[in-house]
């Protein structure tokens, strides 16, 4: 009898991280007005490879050198140097990501360099996440 509330409570916790996962990437890549529906990130974006925006939250702009990004972070009470930041491909099969929390914008920015299959720098839309 013990042993089934256990495993009942276990698969409740599973299913509910799962939900909580699917909800944050959800809200993250299917989100289509100017602001991202993110509750469990401080700040993020989808940036296009052109370096223009998509959606956001927490961004205040995105500046970009040939493959190398800038997203500065507006809320100023984000302190990037205990934040855990993530960087992730958008379409790019093969595509690397880099990214540096308080690389840029004197310290406020996240800098995001892009990288194809051949290590070569080449620009590539992603989604960026201050968590």
């Amino acid at each position: 009898m013990r042993a089934k509330k256990k495993m009942r409570a276990a698969g409740l916790t599973v299913a509910g991280l799962c939900v909580t996962g699917l909800a944050v990437a959800g809200g993250m890549a299917i989100a289509a007005t100017s602001s991202s529906q993110a509750p469990y990130a401080q700040a993020g974006a989808l940036v296009k490879a052109d370096g223009s925006v998509v959606h956001s939250k927490g961004v205040s702009e995105v500046t970009r050198s040939g493959h190398v990004f800038c997203v500065k972070i507006s809320n100023t009470d984000i302190d990037l140097s205990r934040a855990i930041v993530t960087a992730t491909p958008r379409d790019g099969v093969g595509y690397t990501l880099r990214a540096v929390a308080g690389g840029c914008a004197n310290g406020k920015g996240v800098q995001v360099a892009t990288y194809n299959a051949d290590a070569g720098g080449a620009a590539t839309a992603f989604y960026v996440a201050v968590l």
